[in-house]
């Protein structure tokens, strides 16, 4: 089940501003952790964070390939989330944006 992080921290944390509507994660390599910034709309209408559909997604966890095909492409930075098939997962463009950026180099 997901934990709930002080609320103050967690902008720091994922390191994004609190979005109106969107939903932000971030994979935290080194500790092994996903982290969500639940949107405004989000925490001022969900009393237990942990009831909200990304929290329960993430719940399933990350390993499986579906969710792992977009988390292993953006670790360690900020990302919009979406839930694909019941899992947490990196926004597409986002993905695919990073994919793009390392074919350049």
């Amino acid at each position: 089940m997901s934990n709930l992080v002080d609320p103050d921290r967690i902008e720091a944390i994922v390191g994004c501003p609190r979005h109106e509507q969107d939903h932000y994660g971030r994979a935290i390599s080194n500790e092994q952790t996903v982290f969500i910034l639940h949107s405004r709309q989000c925490r001022d209408s969900t009393p237990d964070l942990r009831d909200c559909p990304f929290s329960l997604a993430l719940d399933r966890g990350i390993e499986h390939r579906i969710p792992w095909s977009g988390w292993r492409r953006v670790q360690d930075q900020p990302v919009k989330v979406e839930i694909f098939r019941g899992w947490l997962v990196p926004e597409l463009p986002a993905a695919k944006a990073l994919d793009l950026e390392e074919t350049d180099r």
